[in-house]
C-alpha cells in the first residue's frame, strides 16, 4: 500500500465519523423546525375558527380574547422551551467531539508503530550500503544498529519478493556472522533450494556447516563440497575446503587426497598446513595401531577397548555462579563437551547431555562419550570443556543460553578431576 492510498483510506474514515457524529444532530434540527413551522399553522388555524364562532355567535368577543390570549401564551412557552432545548444540545456535542478527536489520537499513537515504520523505511534506504559491505567481508565492521536494520530491511525485502535467492544468501551471510548457525543454514538452504544450479551459494551452505562443528553438518558439508568437486576438480579452494572437513570427521583417505591436491601451493609454515600435516600423522598412527588390537582374543579385545575408553577423561564437577542462578534457564539441557584446544577444530571429542538439575553436580565425561570412534578424548593432548544450560538441547550456541569453560590436559589412562562454573551468558 502506497502512502496516498494510505491518506486517501484515513481521510475517507475520518469523514465519515464526522458524518455519524453529526446526523443525528442535523436530523434533530430538521425536526425542531417541521415541528415550529406546524404549530404556527395551528394557530393561525384555531384563529379563523375563533374568527368564525363570533360571527356565529357560538362565543362572544371576550371569550374569543381570551381565547387568543391563552393561544399567544401557548406559543411563547413553547418557543422558549425549544430556545433552551437548542442551547443545550451545543455543550454536548462540543464536548462528544473534543472527547471523540482525543481519544482517536491517543489510540493513534498507542497503535500507529510510526517510529517502527520510520525504522524500517530507514533501514531499506541503507539497504545497499550495508549489503555491499556484507558482501565484501566487511561484517565485522558492521554495528549492532547496523545488523538490525540490515536484518530488517532484508525480512522486509524478502516478504514481498520471497523467491529472491540472493536476498536469502544475504540474510544467511548476516546470521553466519553473528553467529547465529541455525538461522543462518536456514536462510541458504533455501536460497540453495532456490537456484541449485549456483556455485557460490552451495559453497557458502558448505562453509556455514562447517562453522557448526556438528558431526551431522561436517558429513553434509563433506558431501555439498564432494559434488561439487566432481564438476570442478581442479578447484584449489574446494579441494583445501574437503580435506580441511575431511581431517575434522576423520577421514584419512580423503583428507590425504586433497590436501596433496592444495600442499605444494601453501605456504610450509602456514597454520593450516600445520594442522592438516599434524591432523594426517594423528589418523595414520589411530589407523597403524588398530590391527594390534586383532592380535588379541575376542574376549581380550573388547576388554581391553572398555578399559581404555573409560580409562582416558574427566570427573567434571559443575556449579553456577550467583548471576546464573537467577538468570540461567531453569529447565533444557545440561550439555556438557570437549574440544581440541590446541587447535580451531570445533568438533566435539566428547559430548554428554542430560536434563538441567540441582547444582552442584558431578559427571563423567569420558571416551565413552566420543561422537566418531576415531576422534575421542584419547586424541588430544589438551581439552577445552564447556558446561552449557541449553534450552533447545542443540551443541549450538543460542540466545539466552549460560556457559562456563576450562582448559585441562588430557591424561592417558587416567580420570582427571577439575571444576567448571556456569558464569556467562550466551
Amino acid at each position: 500500500m502506497s502512502w496516498s492510498e494510505f491518506y486517501l483510506i484515513v481521510s475517507g474514515l475520518i469523514t465519515f465519523v464526522l458524518l455519524i457524529i453529526a446526523f443525528p444532530w442535523l436530523r434533530q434540527k430538521n425536526h425542531a423546525k417541521q415541528d415550529s413551522l406546524s404549530n404556527t399553522q395551528i394557530v393561525k388555524q384555531r384563529l379563523a375558527e375563533l374568527d368564525r364562532e363570533v360571527s356565529e355567535g357560538l362565543i362572544t368577543e371576550h371569550d374569543k380574547r381570551q381565547a387568543v390570549d391563552e393561544l399567544k401564551l401557548a406559543l411563547v412557552d413553547e418557543s422558549a422551551f425549544e430556545t433552551r432545548q437548542k442551547g443545550g444540545a451545543k455543550l454536548p456535542i462540543a464536548l462528544g467531539g473534543v472527547i471523540a478527536i482525543a481519544a482517536g489520537a491517543i489510540v493513534y499513537s498507542q497503535v500507529n508503530q510510526m517510529q517502527r515504520v520510520t525504522q524500517a523505511s530507514e533501514a531499506i534506504d541503507a539497504l545497499p550500503k550495508l549489503s555491499q559491505q556484507l558482501a565484501n567481508g566487511n561484517a565485522n565492521n558492521l554495528s549492532q544498529k547496523d545488523i538490525a536494520n540490515l536484518a530488517l530491511a532484508i525480512r522486509q525485502r524478502l516478504r514481498e519478493e520471497p523467491d529472491d535467492d540472493t536476498g536469502w544468501m544475504y540474510f544467511g551471510r548476516l546470521m553466519l556472522s553473528i553467529g547465529q548457525e541455525v538461522q543462518a543454514i536456514e536462510a541458504i538452504d533455501k536460497a540453495v533450494s532456490l537456484s541449485p544450479n549456483n556455485t557460490n551459494n552451495r559453497i557458502t551452505l558448505a562453509q556455514a556447516l562447517m562453522t557448526t562443528g556438528d558431526v551431522n553438518n561436517l558429513e553434509r558439508a563433506q558431501r555439498v563440497l564432494l559434488s561439487l568437486l566432481g564438476n570442478n576438480p581442479e578447484n584449489d579452494n574446494l579441494a583445501l575446503m574437503t580435506a580441511v572437513v575431511s581431517a575434522q570427521l576423520g577421514d584419512l583417505e580423503n583428507t590425504k587426497r586433497y590436501f596433496a591436491q592444495v600442499e605444494s601451493k601453501l605456504s610450509p609454515e602456514s597454520d593450516m598446513t600445520m594442522r592438516l600435516r599434524s591432523r594426517i600423522s594423528e589418523l595414520e598412527s589411530q589407523s597403524l595401531n588398530a590391527p594390534d588390537a586383532t592380535k588379541n582374543s575376542p574376549s581380550e579385545k573388547d576388554d581391553t577397548s572398555v578399559a581404555n575408553a573409560s580409562a582416558t577423561g574427566f570427573s567434571v564437577t559443575i556449579s553456577m555462579s550467583e548471576d546464573a542462578k537467577e538468570s540461567a534457564p531453569k529447565r533444557g539441557f545440561l550439555i556438557v563437551f570437549a574440544q581440541d584446544a590446541t587447535s580451531e577444530n570445533k568438533m566435539p571429542a566428547a559430548v554428554l547431555k542430560m536434563p538441567i538439575q540441582g547444582f552442584p553436580l558431578t559427571v563423567q565425561l569420558t571416551t565413552d562419550n566420543a561422537m566418531m570412534p576415531q576422534y575421542t578424548l584419547a586424541s588430544l593432548s589438551s581439552a577445552k570443556i564447556t558446561a552449557r544450560l541449553s534450552l533447545d538441547g542443540d551443541v549450538s550456541v543460542s540466545e539466552g543460553e549460560w556457559e562456563g569453560t576450562t582448559l585441562s590436559p588430557v591424561v592417558s589412562g587416567q580420570i582427571s578431576s577439575l571444576n567448571v562454573t556456569v558464569d556467562k551468558e550466551l
